[in-house]
């Protein structure tokens, strides 16, 4: 690798995150507002679930958390969160995509996966979804380099062991990632099976690199062990597998009928298709194209594969269900656009470096358009925070609303006191600087049969106790996809959970209305 293939490579990259940096402005969505919160109780000596509660794998709050003592716990340190790992992801994603189809097309790689990453939507960056990308492309990178080792040298045993520990890391974020972890294993034994044969006699043990596979195996027991250990001894782990009946039922309603699928996921794959749309057309140009990949097209293929395997399971389809095809299509879109300005260079060298500055122009325009030219009236001060925030909305989550409430409670209740959000609108809290006054942080563990009935009275008693001196009680926020329910918040409040009605009727006093957040405060004699 050439210095000037250095120089492209790292421009590139420098290029896509100097026009992603807006990203800090972003506004926060309801699960950035968990993960903060719960990262805020583990600073203070708390545990995931037990102290505040949510249905994730907990790497993602210990990642949070350690981001917060570093720069702060505000929104700008959890989008910073991206723009730290992004960079760190594009180191394998380079080596991978010059193994693919060659260090041209391991250039315009650099410049792809910032595209169409942040050009997500606010609420679907600083995800655990979308931070994995970091340890699984590594681990998917430290893979390949066990199989280009010799087999059964040191040197093979430890890339395999680094890959293996990487990928129990990813199950931390999401267990469901398995379905990656073992393709890519499947990928790493029919590479050693190509390297060997017509060399000699197959017999089981001339074909399994079992040398490498123990070695993937203790990787993974090293990493997983010592985290297992600590929540199994702490209760987390009891209260994990709790949860993960819970999740199994909510993930089971798009099951219910062909039509309940079908009606699931045809919303995302339209979106899906409007945003990844020129990505997908440079995949299918790699594909025309049929560009001789040294050997590494098998791994994308079994990498989209796993990925939409993981898609599947989650039967849901979210935008952030997607992210983990993102490496994979990135690498065989940087295939076919180098394909391309392979075809204008046969047909005239000044016709291709057109085609290379109209690319990258595109392309970055493609990111600037939802960065910088939206944050620039706010960043020149033409425009306030309330105004830039309109423009963001993910379903019921408006974003100028959230700030106009945020700023009301900013104005009348100190950082650190308790609040009681009934809905599923946890960034407020964390926003406003205030501390969710149960472990229910959001009301669908309390809605429904999906988890333990007891929890309803747990989270009364609780209020009971703490008091909180504000009760925010959302509408118009129709969630069947964790609640079970056509109705609002508001509406099963009232209808659903009468020990909670009663409670907050004799404590507090309706208020005023922001939006669709309806304010209860407490009565004065309480």
């Amino acid at each position: 690798m050439s210095r000037r293939v250095d120089r492209v490579a790292l421009g590139l990259a420098v290029l896509g995150l100097i026009l992603a940096l807006p990203v800090l402005a972003y506004p926060l969505g309801r699960d950035q507002g968990t993960y903060a919160n719960i990262a805020q109780s583990i600073r203070h000596g708390g545990l995931p679930y037990i102290d505040m509660w949510d249905v994730k794998p907990p790497a993602i709050y210990y990642l949070y958390a350690t981001t917060f003592t570093f720069f702060g716990a505000t929104s700008p340190a959890v989008h910073a969160l991206d723009l730290i790992f992004i960079p760190l992801t594009l180191i394998p994603l380079y080596g991978l995509t010059r193994r693919l189809a060659g260090a041209d097309a391991a250039r315009w790689a650099m410049l792809l996966l910032p595209v169409f990453y942040f050009t997500e939507t606010f609420a679907s960056l600083s995800q655990s979804d979308s931070l994995v990308l970091l340890p699984l492309t590594w681990a998917v990178w430290a893979t390949v380099r066990a199989g280009e080792s010799p087999r059964g040298t040191s040197r093979a045993v430890w890339w395999a062991a680094l890959s293996g520990g990487l990928f129990a890391l990813t199950l931390w974020f999401k267990h469901y990632f398995i379905t990656v972890a073992l393709v890519v294993a499947l990928e790493h034994g029919l590479w050693r099976l190509g390297q060997i044969r017509g060399k000699t006699r197959l017999t089981l043990a001339g074909v399994l690199p079992w040398c490498e596979g123990i070695a993937f195996t203790l990787g993974g027991v090293a990493v997983a062990l010592p985290i297992l250990l600590y929540f199994m001894q702490n209760g987390v782990w009891s209260e994990m597998l709790s949860i993960s009946q819970g999740v199994s039922g909510y993930s089971g309603q798009s099951f219910a009928s062909v039509k309940a699928l079908i009606d699931q996921f045809g919303h995302y794959l339209a979106f899906r298709w409007l945003h990844w749309g020129v990505l997908l057309i440079l995949v299918g140009v790699s594909v025309l194209a049929r560009f001789k990949p040294d050997g590494r097209l098998r791994l994308m293929g079994l990498w989209i594969l796993g990925g939409l395997t993981f898609v599947f399971i989650q039967g849901k389809g979210f935008d952030t269900h997607w992210l983990l095809l993102l490496p994979p299509l990135v690498m065989l879109g940087a295939a076919g656009l180098d394909a391309l300005i392979g075809r204008l260079a046969r047909i005239n060298i000044r016709l291709a470096r057109v085609g290379i500055l109209a690319a990258t122009l595109l392309l970055s325009v493609m990111l600037a358009k939802d960065t910088w030219v939206r944050a620039w009236p706010y960043f020149s001060g033409q425009v306030g925070a309330r105004v830039y925030a309109r423009q963001f909305q993910a379903g019921d989550i408006k974003a100028d609303e959230t700030l106009k409430m945020v700023q009301w409670l900013q104005a009348r209740y100190p950082a650190g006191e308790t609040i009681y959000i009934w809905g599923f609108r946890p960034e407020i809290a964390f926003m406003a600087g205030l501390t969710p006054a149960t472990r229910f942080q959001m009301h669908f563990p309390l809605v429904g049969n999906h988890y333990p009935d007891g929890w309803k009275q747990e989270n009364v008693d609780t209020l009971w106790q703490v008091l909180p001196p504000v009760v925010i009680v959302v509408r118009a926020d129709y969630m069947p996809w964790v609640t079970g329910l056509d109705d609002d918040s508001n509406t099963i409040l009232a209808n659903d959970y009468q020990a909670l009605r009663d409670w907050l009727i004799y404590n507090y006093d309706r208020g005023e209305e922001l939006g669709n957040f309806l304010i209860w405060t407490r009565k004065g004699n309480v």
